[in-house]
């Protein structure tokens, strides 16, 4: 579930910040609802469609996990692995920054 929202939020973020960047071409009034239909259209699909890959994937990766380090051990390191690919993406988005060099350099 975790993943799931944490993905969510991270796709919905990217969409609405690319949408941001026409709000000067437009009215206020006239950005707003087209910014709010275009959300709705993108976003409404976007969850109950992430919500099955996340699922179809995290199944997936937990059995290759169970099979390379056993049943409890195999999940925390899944769990851990997709919690360090989602934070890489959120340094990239919130600070530019590659969080694997930061690591590595610092």
């Amino acid at each position: 579930m975790s993943v799931t929202i944490l993905t969510a939020n991270l796709i919905t973020n990217s969409i609405s910040n690319w949408l941001v960047t026409f709000r000067t071409q437009m009215k206020p009034l006239t950005f707003t609802l087209i910014g709010m239909a275009i959300t709705v259209i993108i976003f409404y699909p976007l969850f109950a469609l992430l919500e099955n890959w996340v699922k179809d994937l995290s199944a997936r990766v937990i059995r290759k996990g169970k099979s390379l380090a056993g049943k409890y051990i195999g999940l925390v390191l899944t769990f851990a692995l997709c919690i360090a690919v989602l934070s890489w993406f959120y340094a990239k988005m919130w600070y530019h920054i590659n969080l694997l060099d930061v690591i590595l350099h610092r």
